[in-house]
């Protein structure tokens, strides 16, 4: 099971001073100094540092990313805890769990929170080995598998790492300013002995005054990381910590992650735990009861009351954070293409599942294989990318070789820098003006190949593009132009896996000729937008020129939001609104309909030049209004029930230019005639993942239905 291999808790115990460091593992004499500074004092915990006890809140998250999102990453399952822990200097770690609240995206019998049966703070940051304690059935069997590794800042880290002195910054703190240096550490040997120790890759910033670790960012080294592989994963940390009583640096916010990438479900997973630590105080006289170095003990609290100085509704940091925060890591550490600094990696992980595998009505199943290499250093590098593949049913074939150069770093903040793009390609496109935000390929191929439900339209391009993206944090902004021939393309399979597909219908057809323009897109995104838990939200504007054999441009803007207004209100919404200008082909009309989440009108019924599409859902939380489990067994859980009042409502509008009216009923759309829109009420459950729902169009002669199932959130 995936939530089995997550590393729960890191403890760091000290071991005697050793011999000097070997001077070539350090980018300067100043740096080898303050390395053999930071092993003689932190080699133990200060002797004044006896225990101390500490209130915590924490949330466990399993959260996943498509491949192919234009938002970040969409939470399934979040945990909240409050409660405290207690540490001792002979290494015992009790940490109490007063109260636990629960939300899901849809309800499941188990969530990250269920599972934990060990303690996952770590302690501190002093000494010289690191131990991961992996989760299982029991803390007692956890304790017993154990994964060491190298400490950076142990005798033994410098036969096997390199140090080299990086930013300086200082901090503010009640006992004055404080001066951090950060020393970035990477491995300098590609693998150790079998079940020897793991090496680690990061930054970690040292206090200047008490030649103590402050703060680390890391991971762990994987051997290898080139090959024919469909996974790749990483064990990722951050740990700041806070100057206590002038003297100690203790806990202050941590997160811990593990990271699962693949092809195979078309993008990420991230198992995460963040936490929060304050109310220190220290040498209380504490000792463990019973003899237990490593407990993690759950006395519930009645009712919410361990959360009554936690304000924020739950789910509310879910878009601070995202997979993406460790790419660097994740790259460093062996999960990529990774290339050691100035040298070459290779690998033949395919960017997007789409790349490896497809189904479609137009090319019916597509296999293909991907090849990526790089070069350089992490914040400077080059690199190639190419995938070719065969469309058996269409008889065609597609793929892409693309070159690439990279300046993007990665860090506490998320990812800031240049990316710059040109490539050749082949590629079926999607005439899909307003895309979902959450938008996941995979989920396309199964609902084609299991469901024989496909109602996009498509069309052929190859040709060529240039781009040039800057990222900062949640903002991303591109700007580009290509030249390419779109075709028409036509429907090739009626079939599916289990026979004839009833949802493959004529492909619109697209016209022909020479596309060449430039086009660009301003994009913030925080979560998922509405389709999430906790407030999220995502906004873009895009826009396009067509200068080859169509004259025209498009201008297409996206608002997707989700916002708690309180502990008993939640508001949902999203969006989509455009306009053509010129003479667009039928492939860049605006159309709309079923795949919108318009559930009463047929695939791309609508359409024009001009278009506008919002969707809501105002939720009125009823009793009981718990966010606690109904029931535990064991790992398993009864998520809360958490009913509300639904009020739902639609909206869409298109008109269309005289010079473009035939073009938009030859692909069988029309304009709207006014304002199309449904209003409907109901009763959800589970937050809002089930619904009973009666919708009703606002237009004249046509009667509401009834919805049951699954919420459908665009």
């Amino acid at each position: 099971m995936l939530l089995a291999t997550l590393a729960a808790a890191l403890l760091f115990q000290g071991t005697p001073a050793a011999a000097a460091p070997d001077t070539g593992a350090f980018d300067s004499p100043a740096t080898r100094a303050l390395v053999e500074r930071v092993m003689a004092a932190g080699a133990t915990v200060p002797p004044a540092l006896a225990d101390y006890r500490a209130t915590f809140r924490s949330a466990a998250y399993i959260s996943a990313r498509s491949d192919s999102a234009t938002g970040g990453e969409v939470p399934l399952t979040v945990d909240e805890f409050a409660g405290d822990v207690r540490w001792e200097r002979g290494g015992s770690l009790v940490q109490t769990v007063r109260g636990q609240r629960v939300r899901m995206l849809a309800p499941t019998p188990y969530t990250l929170g269920s599972m934990l049966e060990s303690p996952w703070i770590v302690p501190h940051l002093y000494g010289h080995t690191i131990e991961i304690f992996q989760i299982s059935p029991s803390a007692t069997a956890a304790s017993r598998r154990v994964t060491q590794a190298v400490h950076p800042f142990s005798p033994q880290g410098v036969d096997l790492y390199a140090y080299r002195a990086a930013d300086t910054v200082r901090v503010s703190t009640p006992d004055g300013v404080v001066t951090l240096v950060s020393i970035d550490v990477r491995p300098r040997v590609t693998f150790l002995r079998p079940n020897a120790p793991r090496l680690v890759v990061g930054s970690f910033q040292v206090d200047l005054d008490r030649a103590a670790v402050a703060r680390a960012r890391f991971g762990f080294a994987e051997e290898g990381g080139r090959g024919l592989r469909l996974t790749r994963t990483g064990v990722f940390f951050e740990l700041e910590n806070g100057l206590v009583q002038g003297r100690y640096w203790l806990p202050y916010r941590q997160r811990q992650e593990l990271q699962l990438t693949s092809p195979l479900f078309g993008g990420a997973v991230a198992i995460r735990v963040a936490t929060s630590l304050s109310g220190f105080e220290v040498n209380t006289g504490w000792r463990p009861a019973g003899g237990e170095r490593f407990a993690l003990v759950r006395q519930m609290a009645r009712g919410d009351s361990a959360f009554r100085d936690w304000r924020e509704p739950i789910g509310e940091g879910v878009g601070e954070f995202d997979i993406a925060d460790f790419a660097d890591l994740l790259r460093e550490t062996g999960g990529g293409a990774r290339a050691d600094r100035g040298g070459l990696g290779i690998s033949f992980l395919p960017e997007r599942s789409s790349h490896l595998f497809r189904y479609n009505r137009v090319e019916g199943p597509f296999l293909g294989a991907a090849v990526s290499v790089e070069s350089g250093d992490p914040g400077a590098r080059a690199q190639l990318y190419g995938t070719a593949g065969w469309a058996f049913s269409e008889g065609t074939a597609r793929g892409e070789a693309v070159g690439r150069w990279i300046t993007e770093r990665t860090g506490p903040g998320g990812a800031r820098g240049w990316t710059y793009q040109a490539g050749v390609y082949r590629r079926l496109r999607e005439m899909q003006a307003f895309r979902p935000s959450f938008r996941w390929e995979l989920g396309n191929t199964l609902n084609a190949a299991l469901g024989g439900y496909d109602i996009l339209d498509y069309y052929d391009a190859a040709g060529l593009e240039l781009s040039a993206g800057f990222r900062s944090g949640p903002w991303t902004a591109t700007f580009g132009g290509r030249t390419e021939r779109q075709e028409p393309v036509e429907r090739n399979t009626e079939s599916f896996l289990f026979g004839r597909a009833r949802r493959f219908p004529e492909v619109a057809r697209a016209d022909s000729g020479t596309h060449t323009g430039i086009e660009g897109e301003l994009r913030y995104a925080r979560g998922a937008g509405a389709f999430s838990i906790g407030n999220s939200v995502i906004a873009s504007l895009r826009g396009e020129a067509g200068v080859g054999d169509w004259k025209f441009g498009r201008v297409i803007g996206l608002l997707s939001s989700r916002e708690s207004l309180g502990r008993y209100v939640t508001l949902a919404t999203r969006v989509d609104a455009g306009t053509a200008l010129g003479d667009p082909p039928a492939q860049f009309l605006l159309r709309f309909g079923e795949a919108e989440g318009l559930r009463s009108y047929d695939p791309n019924q609508f359409g024009g030049t001009s278009a506008a599409i919002g969707r809501g859902r105002l939720l009125l939380f009823l009793p009981p209004y718990t966010q606690e489990p109904l029931a535990r067994f064991g790992f398993f859980l009864v998520p809360p029930l958490r009913p509300a009042l639904v009020l739902s409502g639609s909206g869409a509008w298109a008109r269309v230019a005289d010079r473009s009216r035939d073009e938009l009923f030859r692909v069988g759309s029309v304009p709207t005639d006014g304002v199309r829109g449904t209003v409907g009420i109901g009763i959800s459950i589970f937050e809002d993942a089930f619904t009973v729902e009666w919708n009703c169009p606002l237009e004249k002669g046509e009667k509401g239905k009834v919805y049951v199932g699954l919420v459908q959130w665009f």
